[in-house]
């Protein structure tokens, strides 16, 4: 810890931000008391377990992506050459960094399948 880290930390007990024990007995009681949060198993799908709009289609598109990003990927496309999949950079961009919630299942079934076509030769 260094000396900001330190000074922050003397800064915080003296406004008594900081728990206080009348012994170390006391204090080690504390830190190995189970206060460890309760763990539910969740399903498959982590977007219906959070209860977000459009869950049952969310695996699906990430699925694509990855997809999609593989054959990119495997064909050396410039941003340019990928955009041609009918999306803008700015678009392309988005989806190659997870943001994919607009686009539906059938739009990115149709940019895969552009992906996936031979390159020209």
């Amino acid at each position: 810890m260094g000396r900001k880290e330190t000074e922050e930390v003397i800064e915080e007990a003296r406004r008594g931000g900081l728990k206080r024990f009348d012994s170390v007995e006391a204090m080690l009681a504390d830190l190995y008391a189970d206060d460890t949060p309760e763990i539910h198993e969740g399903s498959t799908n982590v977007y219906a377990d959070l209860g977000l709009p459009g869950a049952d289609e969310m695996p699906a598109k990430a699925t694509l992506l990855t997809k999609i990003g593989q054959a990119i990927a495997a064909r050396q496309l410039s941003n340019e050459q990928a955009a041609a999949l009918g999306l803008t950079r700015a678009e392309l961009g988005q989806l190659l960094a997870g943001r994919f919630r607009a686009h539906s299942v059938v739009t990115w079934n149709a940019w895969r399948r552009c992906s996936m076509r031979p390159a020209d030769d």
